[in-house]
Formats: C-alpha cells, structure tokens, sequence
C-alpha cells in the first residue's frame, strides 16, 4: 500500500556536480515529476550550491516542452487540470513564503491548450515552506543548503511521508551512514535507478505499508503453514 512519497535529493560536496546534475535531470523530470519516487527536496552542501544550481539550469532550460509523442520531446503535460491548478497554486504560495524563482514558474509560453507547465527551480528555500511539506508531483525544483551532514539527514527525515532518498557522496562511510539513517523504504546512493522488478519496493510512514518486486513481496502471496512435530511415541 503505497501512499505519497517526497523524495530528498542530498548532495556532498565531493561529487561531480556535472555527473549529478545529469541524474538529477532524469530522475526529476521524468514524467514530468509525476513519479511517486520523484525527487522533491533538494539539499546540496552549501559550498558547492552554486556548482551544482548552474549545472541544473543549464540542462534544464534545453528540455523541449510539448506532446510527448512527438520525437524531440522532453516534457509533457500535467496528468489533469486539477494536477495543473494544483501545480500554480504551490508556485504561488512558494513565491509568497519568501523563495525565488530562478527560472520557470509559469505555463510556457505558445500553449494555448494542454496542461503544460514550465520546469520551475526555486532558491531561498526554508524548511517550514508549504513545498517541502506537500509533495508537488510536477516540475519543482526547491533548492536548499546545508553545512554538516548529521544536519541534513535530520532535515531530510522531519517529513512524515518515507518512500525514497537520493544521496550523492564519494565517502564510503557518509554512505553507508546515509543508507542507515535515512528513514525511507528506498536509497538511491550515486544513482538514479531506484525501482527495478528485482528489489523491493516501498515506503515506511505516513507512505504505506508492504513491499512490490523482490522475493519478499511473494510472501504476501503465500500462506506460510507451521507444523510443530514431536518424536514418535
């Protein structure tokens, strides 16, 4: 039973900022952020947060808008209108909490039908903000900072919703760490790829409950019999 997911996005500063800008351009506007395991929260240590923004928006601003069965095309429309509404009315109250809108942040331009919205990144983003709570399921993009990294796995664990994490570091041991303390059903350490039919899949929280794919979700399939058998007497 799988709920809602809000994905952090946490990347060390010892990382190829090209390399993780590439996944976190896939893995975010994949369907256009409507992926449960869609990365939402991103948290980049605060030396390399330029590095990394520049990298992003350079790539994101080649993404082609339009029908997606069209060749060429990069990004699709919203699911609904409601998806789309929905979409705005978060942009709005991000801009009115206080964030700015590096680039996007409104339908693109020359649509004049379809729920298109612009791939949006956002800086000067809290924690408390409504866009680090609710998960956005589109194209939004939150960027945060952080200095220690016993700060951001806190940070990216104060949310009730458990599905999956995304750690990009070149330390063993942040990254095993990382995996440990990460109260998510799903790691994702230096990759993208987190949902393949061989793994379990599922979210911990306020997500759900009960794994899909890997040997142990067949389980919920099966009626375990136990038979208790003394000696002969």
């Amino acid at each position: 039973m799988e709920l809602s997911g809000h994905s952090p996005f946490i990347v060390c500063e010892d990382v190829d900022m090209n390399k993780v800008a590439d996944i976190a351009i896939t893995g975010k506007f994949r369907n256009n952020g409507q992926v449960c395991i869609s990365p939402n929260r991103f948290y980049i240590q605060e030396n390399r947060k330029d590095d990394f923004v520049n990298a992003f928006i350079e790539r994101a601003k080649k993404l082609k808008i339009g029908n997606g069965m069209d060749e060429g095309v990069d990004l699709g429309p919203m699911t609904t209108a409601k998806r789309l509404e929905e979409i705005e009315k978060l942009v709005e109250t991000t801009k009115k909490e206080g964030a700015e809108v590096l680039m996007g942040g409104q339908r693109p331009p020359g649509f004049n039908k379809g729920y298109y919205y612009e791939p949006t990144v956002f800086d000067n983003v809290k924690d408390n903000f409504t866009i680090m709570k609710e998960e956005p399921f589109g194209p939004l993009v939150p960027i945060l900072t952080f200095k220690t990294f016993d700060e951001v796995i806190e940070r990216a664990n104060d949310n009730d919703l458990g599905l999956c994490s995304y750690l990009y570091t070149n330390s063993m041991d942040k990254a095993h760490i990382g995996s440990e303390k990460l109260e998510t059903g799903c790691v994702a350490v230096n990759t993208g790829v987190v949902a393949i039919a061989e793994a379990p899949f599922g979210g911990i929280k306020q997500t759900g409950y009960g794994r899909e794919g890997g040997s142990g979700a067949i389980k919920d399939y099966l009626n375990v019999k136990y038979t208790h058998m003394g000696l002969k007497i």
